[in-house]
């Protein structure tokens, strides 16, 4: 139901002069096994990230977590006699949300990958 509220962009291709250059993980101390201590996560990444969703979120996010949430409940319900109405309101609720704001801002996903590029 929420899928096709929002609207569906297409980005441009990348430019062909890209190279794409691998980095090796860091090895462990050979001695403790333990890697050094670094920075977890940009922290830039992540506020851009909460920002994107915050947007989605206001623009039909919300609306969608309760629609799938609603879903949720009575597919577990019925699936599961009972047991499951909890357990499927979750997790309608949390894939609304998610459909829901990166439908109402196509921005959220290109924040999604460049936090998740800043992981170790």
């Amino acid at each position: 139901m929420g899928i096709g509220a929002g609207t569906s962009y297409a980005a441009p291709p990348p430019p062909d002069d890209t190279t794409i250059t691998y980095q090796a993980p860091e090895s462990p101390d050979p001695l403790t096994g333990v890697l050094e201590p670094h920075e977890v996560y940009s922290q830039e990444a992540y506020d851009n990230l909460v920002t994107q969703f915050e947007i989605g979120w206001m623009g039909g996010g919300n609306i969608n977590a309760n629609i799938g949430a609603g879903i949720g409940a009575v597919v577990g319900c019925v699936l599961f006699l009972f047991v499951g109405c909890i357990p499927g309101a979750v997790i309608g609720g949390a894939a609304g949300a998610i459909s829901g704001s990166s439908n109402a801002n196509p921005a959220l996903a290109p924040a999604f990958f460049d936090f998740v590029r800043t992981l170790p």
